[in-house]
C-alpha cells in the first residue's frame, strides 16, 4: 500500500538509497525500524540506579491505574451508572 510522502522526503530517501546502495524500500524500512526501536526504548541515559528504581516504581503505579473511559472521563471507572462508587 503506497504511503504518500513529501517531495523532500522522497529526495532524502533517494539520496540515502544511492549512498548505501540499497533500495528506497530498504532504507525507509531500516530508518523506521531504527526510529521505532529508539522510541520504544526507555530513556534511562544518565539515571543513577536509585533514580531508575524510582522511575520504575512510578511507571508501575501508572500502569496499575484503571483505563480511561471512551469519553476520556477519568472518573468513569470509579462510579457506576447511578453515580455511586464501584
Amino acid at each position: 500500500m503506497p504511503i504518500p510522502v513529501s517531495a523532500e522526503t522522497e529526495v532524502l530517501a533517494r539520496r540515502l538509497a544511492a549512498i548505501r546502495g540499497q533500495s528506497i524500500d530498504e532504507v525507509v524500512r531500516t530508518a523506521v525500524r531504527d526510529a521505532l526501536a529508539r522510541a520504544e526504548r526507555p530513556a534511562t541515559v544518565g539515571l543513577t540506579p536509585d533514580q531508575q528504581a524510582k522511575v520504575n516504581r512510578i511507571l508501575a503505579r501508572v500502569k496499575a491505574l484503571p483505563p480511561l473511559d471512551d469519553d476520556g472521563n477519568p472518573d468513569a471507572a470509579l462510579y457506576d451508572e447511578h453515580g455511586l462508587p464501584r
